[in-house]
């Protein structure tokens, strides 16, 4: 691989909005010792917590390949993109792309912050910040204050659940109870009301958008102009507005009533909402009313941002949906048994297949195995283990399950020492070895805490005996980690062969019982 395939990594991480430092990224690509292999791509792009999977696929298994990725054609590697089973290349139709790949492709996500902060919600200091300035603006001018009050009100309600509805048609949830959303008594359905079909009015525009847009605009437009003390303006304007909404109200009783056949309380509330408006406008008596450039200029501006933001709105919700497809599709594609039956063919074997001083578990006699390879300080393990926890209770009569501590007897730490001696003194003294198993899933719940240390101790002090057994068993560990080559933790085999360190670890659950029904 060449510079071709730096500049390919980096366009694709571009376009995938991946942020990475491209000086570090370079420098860690050349410092790896398997520079330019495709390893070192992998490993430069998990140095910055970039997830990414690389796979062997082969020609009649193309129909899955995901939307983007990179694939190594000639040596290099190059950004693909899938659309619709056409494949391209920097644009142009890739038509001999068959003939020229070595059916391996990478394909990276962005990785969550491990330790993200919570982002405070300040939805609620927002809401009583319109509020104040609501209330502020009415008390400017105390003419007409009640309707105004009622007028400004209905704007808020209306606005709420014209977004809750905007929420509902784009699958997100909201905090109307599902009693009043979802009623056989009341005859309600609020899902099949949104997500019907028939309630699209054009093809990209849904009554949820322009309930939206009408009640955003309107409160938008209404604090603009309550600024400048032009507010009889506005409403004179927002009651040609609000005879408008009236028939879309009516085509929204008519699909509850007549064609879906179901009433959607949000909708009510929606149309309520302008009803009482209309009264409201209509009730004001209008001491001034200024007509002028400014003042249709400043309308004109209020409503077009409105669509403008809006319309931005739309867009990032366009996106994100795109991403959960992408995410989900890619999902299904990583965990496809064939790719991963084909990826573990290719992996590292075993060259020390003695078991006999494991921990072992399940099945002793089982044709199949499943060897762990774990370290009682090894945070990753603990990430891992509740899963491992999850096979040996559900596969224990079909599989042999073997553990292994990679350990270091050389190394000149007594406390590193005695967790491991302690550990194998309670798989070795107790009578149920599965006690073994949970005093290490204790273990890694404490570990770093010395006061609940204490109570570990306290608890499985009962299994410490003489530490040369112990010692014995653990020789044979390292020296079993060390014969087969084994840097890093967890690391698992299946029978003979090492976990593709491509996939994820906790991945390992859906792959076993298609493994063991084939074998």
């Amino acid at each position: 691989m060449t510079r071709k395939s730096y500049t390919a990594v980096i366009d694709y991480l571009d376009y995938n909005k991946i942020p990475i430092d491209r000086d570090e990224f370079e420098l860690q690509l050349e410092g790896h010792p398997d520079f330019p292999s495709l390893l070192a791509y992998s490993d430069a792009l998990s140095f910055f917590n970039i997830e990414n999977y690389s796979y062997r696929i082969d020609n009649d298994e193309k129909d899955i390949l995901p939307e983007d990725f990179l694939a190594l054609v000639e040596g290099e590697l190059t950004i693909v993109k899938n659309k619709n089973n056409q494949l391209t290349i920097d644009g142009s139709p890739a038509h001999d792309f068959f003939t020229k790949w070595e059916n391996i492709i990478l394909i990276v996500d962005k990785e969550e912050a491990a330790n993200s902060k919570s982002k405070f919600d300040y939805s609620y200091i927002n809401w009583g910040i319109v509020i104040l300035l609501f209330i502020f603006l009415l008390s400017y001018d105390f003419s007409n204050w009640f309707l105004k009050l009622i007028f400004a009100s209905t704007s808020l309600v209306g606005f709420i659940m014209a977004y809750e509805a905007y929420k509902k048609t784009h699958g997100k949830g909201t905090f109307i109870p599902v009693g009043v959303c979802r009623s056989n008594y009341l005859n309600t359905d609020c899902d099949l009301v949104f997500n019907s079909k028939k309630w699209k009015l054009f093809t990209k525009i849904d009554l949820s958008e322009i309930s939206l847009l009408f009640f955003t605009s309107q409160i938008t437009c209404f604090i603009l102009f309550s600024l400048i003390g032009n507010v009889e303006f506005f409403l004179e304007v927002y009651q040609y507005g609000l005879l408008g909404f009236i028939p879309i109200a009516c085509l929204s009783l008519y699909y509850q009533i007549f064609v879906v056949k179901k009433y959607c309380p949000v909708c009510m509330a929606i149309i309520a909402c302008v009803l009482i408006q209309l009264i409201a406008a209509n009730l004001i008596f209008f001491n001034h009313k200024i007509i002028n450039t400014g003042s249709i200029l400043l309308f004109l501006i209020g409503t077009l941002g409105t669509i403008i933001v809006l319309l931005n709105l739309r867009a990032n919700e366009e996106i994100v949906q795109k991403n959960e497809y992408t995410i989900k599709k890619n999902l299904k594609f990583r965990r496809n048994y064939m790719f991963f039956k084909n990826n573990l063919s290719f992996q590292k074997k075993l060259m020390n297949t003695d078991f006999s001083s494991a921990f072992v578990f399940g099945n002793e006699h089982a044709e199949q195995s499943l060897t762990f390879v774990t370290n009682p300080f090894c945070k990753h393990c603990k990430d891992f283990y509740p899963v491992f926890m999850k096979l040996v209770k559900k596969y224990s009569d079909e599989l042999r399950i073997n553990i292994f501590f990679d350990i270091d007897l050389s190394r000149d730490d007594q406390d590193n020492r005695a967790v491991h001696v302690n550990l194998t003194n309670i798989y070795i003294n107790s009578e149920n070895k599965i006690e073994f198993l949970e005093a290490l899933s204790n273990w890694y719940n404490v570990q770093g805490y010395s006061e609940n240390k204490n109570i570990w101790y306290q608890k499985y002090s009962k299994y410490f005996g003489s530490s040369d057994a112990a010692l014995s068993l653990l020789k044979s560990h390292e020296k079993w980690v060390n014969n087969n080559g084994v840097h890093f933790t967890p690391n698992i085999f299946i029978n003979d062969t090492e976990y593709p360190l491509q996939y994820e670890r906790a991945d390992l659950e859906y792959f076993i019982p298609e493994f063991l029904s084939e074998n």
